[in-house]
């Protein structure tokens, strides 16, 4: 039975369904819970508005990712009043996602990692992402991927 679950989070609609999907299982499961969203490498946002300064644009952004990531989280909330007792914690990191979730789950002793099916690309949503299936192929511990309609909870 896992211990600790990391609940892989990127900005779309699915984004916001594993957000609930992850917290109730952690709740029902009565387990530590975390949430990570991973920006793009920073080097991605050069040439973006080159007047300000890169670490007021990375602020920036990670304080958006926070915002956007805690209302997720009020949102499923809304559609569960019981979690809103559960203890859980909210990371913003930068990398490839699949590669940083992959290392900050090992490296913090997480045994179970949930993410979703697709992302945002084209093809990523005729089939299984391909943050979720590399972090499924390559993680130390067990993966949920998370569907759209498939809640078993």
């Amino acid at each position: 039975m896992p211990k600790r679950i990391l609940v892989g989070v990127d900005m779309s609609k699915l984004g916001e369904d594993v957000t609930f999907y992850g917290l109730s299982l952690a709740f029902r499961l009565d387990v530590d819970v975390a949430f990570v969203h991973v920006l793009p490498h920073p080097s991605l946002w050069k040439g973006y508005d080159p007047w300000i300064p890169r670490t007021e644009i990375d602020h920036q952004i990670k304080e958006i990712a926070q915002k956007k990531l805690q209302y997720y989280l009020k949102k499923a909330e809304e559609k569960d009043p019981l979690l809103k007792d559960k203890e859980r914690e909210v990371i913003i990191l930068e990398g490839s996602p699949a590669e940083t979730i992959i290392d900050y789950a090992r490296r913090n002793n997480f045994n179970l990692i949930i993410v979703g099916s697709r992302g945002h690309g084209t093809i990523e949503r005729m089939v299984v992402g391909s943050t979720a299936a590399n972090v499924a192929r390559y993680a130390h511990c067990s993966v949920l991927i998370h569907r759209i309609g498939e809640d078993i909870l």
